[in-house]
């Protein structure tokens, strides 16, 4: 089955070093803009029910906001506790200055 596109924000919209949640078809998703590239995850903390988005990013390190679970941006996986499964990533493209994500299954 094909990937479907979502279109997000256009590029310019989000700063390096920021992030910034969305809801697609149901999921939350975060949108990071890191200096290592823009990357798609799960917005919510898979050690307990918090958004990501509200949390911190520091270089390739997402850090949860309830406990300070951190995540790599690149690909989901845990970086620190109390977290110990990975976010789902995301295909991420931008097309035309416009920053498209589609869901991973």
């Amino acid at each position: 089955m094909p990937e479907t596109w979502h279109r997000l924000l256009a590029e310019s919209e989000l700063a390096e070093g920021a992030m910034k949640g969305f809801e697609i078809d149901g999921r939350e998703i975060v949108v990071c803009h890191s200096r290592e590239g823009w990357y798609a995850l799960d917005n919510i903390c898979s050690h307990a029910y918090a958004r990501m988005c509200e949390g911190r990013l520091r270089g390739a390190r997402l850090i949860c906001p309830l406990h300070g679970a951190s995540f790599d941006v690149r690909n989901g996986s845990v970086l620190g506790a109390p977290a110990n499964a990975p976010l789902a990533s995301h295909s991420l493209r931008i097309v035309n200055g416009q920053v498209e994500v589609a869901l991973a299954v």
